[in-house]
C-alpha cells in the first residue's frame, strides 16, 4: 500500500475492532490480530480467567504471559507510528499533547530520534541539550510524504523494564526472542545471538517456504473438493434418473393393467346391453297378451251382464272360444329360468401371485444399450451465455443404431443440471431434422455452471456430456455526479418517482436527486435542534416523508419532503426506545422503521409514529450491526464486526449467515448497507473491499462490481445502494464524495 492510499485510510487502521475507537496502548496476539490494552483486559475480566484469552476476531485461545498480565504482551508498534501519523494529520484541529510538558498545542514539533512531540516551549529546551545536538525535529505543519514514511520506519524498542529506550538489535538463538543490546549483556549474556535483521531474513525464507507448501497443499484440497462436488451431481443425477425410468416403468404396467381392465369392461357393458334389450322384447310381448285378455274379459262380462238365457245358449262366436279357451293352460316356465344371460368376473389369481411375489425390476451396474462409438454429440455450440439474453447452444446429436426411432419426437432429449443436481433454470428445445440428426437450442435463465448431456431414448449417452457455463449479469458504470455538493455521501434511497435521497455526513445535509443527477434541493445543517443533522446516515422514504438515523444526535427524524422537521424519537442510552449509534434504517412491509442500533448490538423495530415494536439480537448475535432490510419473510442483516450477512425470520428466529472476513468472493471486509435488486438477489456494500457483491438468499456468491480506486466505476468505501425503477443500480461512493449509477 502507498503511503499516499495509507494516509486516506488511517481511520479504518487504527480502529479496534472491539470497542470500534481508536487504538491505545495496542497490543498484539500471537494470531497477529491487535486491540486496545483496556478491550482485553475488559474480555478477560468477562471469561474471569487469567492465564487464557481468547482472540475476539478469530476466537483462537492463547495462554496469557506473565501469570496472566496482559500488559506484558508485545506492543504493536506499526499500529503506535500511525497514530502518531495520525496525530500529526489531525494536528491543525485537536493539536497534539507535548511529551514533555503534557500540554496539547496545535503548533508542535516532531523529533525523530525522540520519537516525541515537543510543544514550541519545549523544543527550545530540547535543542539546546547537548545530547541532542544531532536530533532531527520537523514542525508538524511542514511534514511530507517522505516524512510520513520515516516514521513508518523507525525503530522498536525492548519491552524490559529500564529498557524502554533500547532499539530491539539481536536475536538470542537459545531464548529466541528480540532482545536489545542492554540485555545481551545481562540477561543473555553467554547466549549465541544474531543481528536481528538476519534473523528476520532466514525467518521470511522459512514462513514463505512453509507458505508455498501449504498453498500447493490447499490447491490439493480445492481439487479433491471439487471432484468430490463433481461425484455428488453425478450421484445425485443417477438416482433422479433411475427413479424416472423406475416411475416409467410402473406406470407402463399399470397403463397395460388399466388397459386390460377396460377390456374387460367393455365386454361386460356389451353383453349387458344384449340382455337388456332381450328383456325388454320379452316385457313388451307380454304386456300385448295381457291387454288382448284384459279387452275380451270387458266384453265377456257385458255379454253375460245383457244376453237373456236363450241368447247365451245360442252358438256365439265369442263363447265359443271362450268355452274352448276354458281348459286352456299356459304354458309355465321355471321359475328359476332368466330371459338373460349370466356371466361374472373370474380373477386371474395366477397373475396375481406373480405380481406378488416378483419385482417389478431391480438395480443394475449403469450400462447402456447405445455405446458411445454409436452416438456422437457435435457441432457448433457455445460454452458461455450472458444472463438476460436470449443465448442458445446449439448440438446436433446422432445415433447410428437407431434410425427406426427417430420419428419420434422425444427419442432425443438434452438434460441440463447444475453443480447440487437439480434442472438449471432453462428452456431447451429439439429439433428433429429428418434426416437421422436433431438440433438442440439451449436458452439460459440462470448463473452458473450446468452440466449437459445428451439422451437417446431416456438413456445417458457416453462421450456426450458438455459443460455450460452461464455467466451472471455484468454492471456497466453509466453515471457520477454529485461531486459539487457532496463531501461524504453515505445513506442512498430512492422513491416511486425515482428521486434519490442522499445522505451527507460530511455536510450533515439531506440532498435530494433526479435520477440523471439534477440536484433538486437540499436541507439541515450541522447541529441537535429540529431539522438539523449530527452524521446522518441511514435514510428511507416514507410515502413523502424522509426518515433519517442520526449516529452523533442517536436518534431518528421524520421530516417532509416539503414542510421540513415533523418529529423524531430515540435519545442516547441503552433502553429499547433508545440507541447508541444507530447506522442503517429500512422499513418493513408494514410500515414498520428497521433501525440497526450499533452499539447496543441489537435490530430494534418501531411503528411509524416512533412507538418502539419489537427487537433482535439477544443473547449476543450480533457483534456490530450496520444495516437491516426485510425480503418476503426473512430478516436479513450485516455485521460489521463479524464481516458477515446474517438471516432470520420476522419473528426473530436466527435462521443462518454466511461470509467471513477476507477478500475472495464471498468474502467481506466491514459490510455495510444492503438491498434487493429486481432478480431478488442481495446487493452487499464491502466496504472495507470497495466493491459490491450479489448473492442469492442462500449465500451463493453470484456476482461482483467494482475496484479501488477513483475513476469511473471505481470506489473508496461504497456504503449504501439502492434501486430504481428501470433496475439501475445508485451506490453511494463515500470517500469519492459522488453517486454513482450502474
Amino acid at each position: 500500500m502507498d503511503i499516499q492510499t495509507l494516509l486516506n485510510n488511517l481511520h479504518e487502521e487504527l480502529s479496534c475492532s472491539v470497542c470500534m475507537s481508536k487504538y491505545t496502548d495496542p497490543k498484539q496476539l500471537p494470531c497477529l490480530h491487535s486491540f486496545c490494552l483496556h478491550c482485553l483486559n475488559g474480555i478477560q475480566r468477562t471469561r474471569g480467567r487469567r492465564d487464557k484469552i481468547a482472540c475476539p476476531e478469530c476466537r483462537q485461545e492463547f495462554n496469557v504471559p506473565d501469570n496472566g498480565n496482559l500488559a506484558a504482551l508485545p506492543t504493536n508498534f506499526r499500529i503506535n507510528s500511525l497514530l502518531d501519523v495520525l496525530a500529526i494529520k489531525e494536528c491543525s484541529t485537536t493539536g497534539v499533547k507535548c511529551g514533555n510538558c503534557d500540554e496539547r498545542t496545535k503548533q508542535s514539533h516532531y523529533c525523530f530520534q525522540c520519537y516525541a512531540f515537543w510543544c514550541e516551549e519545549c523544543i527550545n529546551l530540547h535543542s539546546r541539550i547537548k545530547a541532542n545536538k544531532d536530533h532531527y525535529a520537523l514542525a508538524l505543519e511542514d511534514f511530507q510524504d517522505q516524512d510520513f514514511e520515516n516514521i513508518l520506519k523507525r525503530p522498536e524498542f525492548c519491552a524490559m523494564p529500564g529498557h524502554e529506550k533500547k532499539e530491539i538489535e539481536f536475536f538470542c538463538k537459545i531464548c529466541e526472542v528480540a532482545i536489545c543490546n542492554a540485555c545481551a549483556l545481562t540477561d543473555h549474556d553467554g547466549h549465541g545471538k544474531i543481528l536481528l535483521e538476519l534473523a528476520a531474513n532466514e525467518r521470511k525464507l522459512k514462513v514463505a517456504s512453509a507458505i508455498e507448501s501449504q498453498r500447493k497443499r490447499a490447491q490439493t484440497k480445492r481439487s479433491k473438493i471439487t471432484k468430490l462436488d463433481e461425484c455428488h451431481s453425478e450421484v445425485q443425477e443417477q438416482a433422479a434418473r433411475v427413479k424416472r425410468n423406475v416411475q416409467k416403468y410402473a406406470d407402463s404396467i399399470i397403463a397395460t393393467i388399466e388397459a386390460k381392465k377396460q377390456e374387460i369392461f367393455d365386454d361386460v357393458e356389451r353383453r349387458t346391453k344384449a340382455s337388456l334389450q332381450k328383456i325388454e322384447k320379452q316385457k313388451e310381448e307380454i304386456k300385448e297378451q295381457a291387454r288382448r285378455h284384459e279387452s275380451e274379459i270387458i266384453d265377456t262380462e257385458t255379454l253375460l251382464k245383457r244376453s237373456t238365457s236363450a241368447q247365451l245358449m245360442q252358438l256365439n262366436e265369442l263363447m265359443d272360444k271362450i268355452l274352448k279357451e276354458e281348459n286352456y293352460q299356459e304354458d309355465r316356465s321355471d321359475p328359476d329360468d332368466r330371459p338373460f344371460e349370466e356371466f361374472d368376473f373370474a380373477k386371474n389369481h395366477k397373475l396375481f401371485d406373480l405380481v406378488s411375489a416378483e419385482q417389478i425390476g431391480s438395480l443394475k451396474d449403469y450400462l447402456t444399450q447405445t455405446r458411445a462409438q454409436q452416438s456422437s454429440a457435435d457441432g457448433e455450440r457455445i460454452n458461455e451465455a450472458i444472463v438476460g439474453l436470449e443465448a442458445q447452444l446449439v448440438v446436433t446429436t446422432r445415433n447410428k443404431e437407431c434410425q427406426q426411432c427417430y420419428d419420434n419426437n422425444d427419442f432425443v432429449t438434452l438434460e441440463i443440471r447444475n453443480r447440487q443436481g437439480d434442472n438449471c433454470a432453462a428452456e431447451v428445445q429439439v429439433q428433429d431434422n429428418k434426416d437421422g440428426t436433431y438440433k438442440i437450442k439451449y436458452f439460459a435463465k440462470e448463473t452458473g455452471k450446468c452440466s449437459a448431456s445428451v439422451k437417446v431414448n431416456g438413456e445417458h449417452i457416453r462421450g456426450s456430456p458438455f459443460e455450460v457455463q452461464v455467466k451472471p449479469r455484468q454492471f456497466r458504470h453509466v453515471l457520477s455526479f454529485g461531486q459539487q455538493i457532496l463531501k461524504r455521501p453515505w445513506g442512498v434511497v430512492v422513491n416511486e418517482q425515482d428521486e434519490i435521497a442522499v445522505s451527507d455526513v460530511g455536510n450533515h445535509e439531506i440532498h435530494l436527486f433526479k435520477s440523471d443527477g439534477t440536484n433538486i434541493k437540499s436541507f439541515g445543517k450541522l447541529g441537535a435542534q429540529h431539522g438539523e443533522f449530527d452524521w446522518p446516515a441511514g435514510t428511507a422514504y416514507h410515502g413523502d416523508n424522509i426518515i433519517v438515523a442520526e449516529q452523533g444526535n442517536h436518534r431518528v427524524q421524520v421530516l417532509s419532503r416539503q414542510e421540513g422537521y415533523l418529529r423524531h424519537f430515540g435519545g442516547e442510552g441503552s433502553l429499547d426506545h433508545q440507541f447508541n449509534l444507530p447506522l442503517g434504517l429500512s422499513l418493513n412491509s408494514d410500515g414498520n422503521i428497521i433501525v440497526a442500533d450499533k452499539n447496543n448490538k441489537l435490530i430494534k423495530i418501531f411503528s411509524a409514529d416512533g412507538q418502539f415494536v419489537h427487537k433482535l439480537g439477544m443473547e449476543g448475535s450480533f457483534t456490530a450491526p450496520f444495516h437491516c432490510i426485510q425480503h418476503d419473510n426473512y430478516l436479513i442483516v450485516s455485521d460489521n464486526g463479524d464481516h458477515s450477512v446474517k438471516l432470520f425470520d420476522r419473528k426473530g428466529n436466527f435462521l443462518y449467515k454466511f461470509g467471513k472476513k477476507g477478500n475472495a468472493d464471498g468474502e467481506f471486509n466491514s459490510p455495510h448497507c444492503l438491498s434487493m435488486d429486481k432478480a431478488g438477489h442481495l446487493l452487499v456494500c464491502d466496504t472495507g473491499n470497495h466493491r459490491i457483491q450479489v448473492f442469492d438468499l442462500s449465500g451463493k456468491f453470484v456476482t461482483k462490481f467494482g475496484t479501488k480506486g477513483s475513476g469511473m466505476g471505481e470506489f473508496d468505501g461504497p456504503v449504501s445502494a439502492a434501486v430504481l425503477s428501470d433496475g439501475k443500480i445508485v451506490v453511494s461512493d463515500y470517500r469519492n464524495s459522488r453517486i454513482q449509477i450502474f
